[in-house]
């Protein structure tokens, strides 16, 4: 057995086992910076999921004041209030639909304004997220190389304690021949 062969397997082996953790690594780092791009390119969103928000709050509140506006001309035409044919509606009648038309505007602009900061602390957490991924990634690098290090240490201290043990043991029965009573002095 020669005293460097073990060593240099070992080493082999630990090479390609850290190597393949740093491909692993490797690739799950691309697939997250790739979702890290989608959601900065996306406004903190992924494609398609800021415009279907956006689409949803800009649709939805008008659905929901046109039903308080015929609540609204409803009640005033009860009372006389909301005119008909050639009367002219009352001032309650404009003074209700003004602020109507006003809340609806302030609530659709507030659900914009909601998905957008949603998205910067999307794209927070995601950048967070990155960074977290990175750190994680370069301490599986580190202990990969350092798991060689320490195979290849073990290999060789193996390889030195067989010679070792070998040379000492020939070197014990020499001594023990050459002492007062040895092999040698008969």
């Amino acid at each position: 057995m020669s005293g460097g062969g073990q060593s240099k397997k070992q080493v082999g082996v630990a090479n390609a086992v850290s190597q393949a953790q740093l491909d692993l690594e490797k690739s799950q780092l691309a697939q997250y910076n790739n979702y890290l791009n989608q959601v900065l390119s996306g406004g903190g969103y992924l494609p398609g999921v800021r415009q279907a928000l956006q689409s949803q709050a800009i649709q939805s509140v008008p659905q929901q004041y046109n039903q308080l506006g015929q609540q609204l001309l409803t009640n005033l035409g009860s009372r006389g209030a909301a005119g008909g044919g050639s009367q002219p509606g009352s001032g309650l009648l404009g003074s209700g639909l003004g602020q109507l038309y006003s809340a609806e505007e302030n609530q659709r602009s507030n659900l914009l304004n909601q998905i957008t900061a949603q998205g910067q602390q999307n794209i927070a957490q995601a950048e967070a997220g990155g960074l977290n991924a990175a750190q994680i990634a370069g301490g599986v690098g580190s202990g990969a190389l350092s798991n060689a290090t320490t195979a290849a240490g073990n290999a060789d201290q193996a390889s030195s304690s067989l010679w070792g043990g070998i040379i000492g043991g020939g070197l014990g029965v020499l001594s023990g021949g050459l002492s007062k009573g040895g092999i040698f002095n008969k």
